[in-house]
């Protein structure tokens, strides 16, 4: 059931970045995917977030467009902080670079040093989706390698 939902909600973001003349992102590759959330995140399109973001990510999403803006959903998503890290020089994304578990990206930093990261995993039918935002140093960012580990 979830993953004909998910499957649905994928297939209706693509018909309307379509329509709409927008580039469709290409959920085999991890670049796309984190540029079309950085970009859904800088317009507040939670409907553009969904078919990006792994199970546990969805679930708040859905909430927070179920709940509206003035919800603590929508407020947890979209927190003052991450909002200005994020919109931060246009939205750029700069990786991937690469964990035991997937592809991370930097998304932003602070000026403490330290850089706000999504990670994505790739699933079995060679989506990657999101699982994570998190902080981590610089330095531990650009230790991480720029190649993808052999499975």
């Amino acid at each position: 059931m979830a993953l004909a939902l998910r499957s649905a909600i994928g297939l209706a973001a693509l018909l309307l970045a379509a329509c709409s003349g927008e580039t469709p992102v290409n959920m085999k590759d991890p670049s796309s995917v984190t540029r079309k959330f950085v970009e859904a995140y800088n317009a507040r399109d939670l409907a553009r977030m969904l078919p990006l973001v792994d199970q546990v990510n969805i679930d708040a999403v859905k909430n927070a467009l179920a709940d509206g803006v003035n919800s603590e959903a929508y407020q947890s998503i979209f927190m003052p902080e991450m909002v200005e890290l994020l919109a931060r020089d246009n939205g750029k994304v700069f990786g991937p670079r690469y964990d035991r578990n997937g592809a991370v990206f930097q998304v932003g930093d602070t000026v403490a040093g330290d850089v706000y990261t999504i990670e994505l995993s790739q699933r079995d039918n060679e989506a990657w989706l999101i699982d994570e935002f998190s902080m981590m140093s610089e330095r531990e960012f650009l230790e991480l390698p720029e190649k993808r580990p052999e499975r």
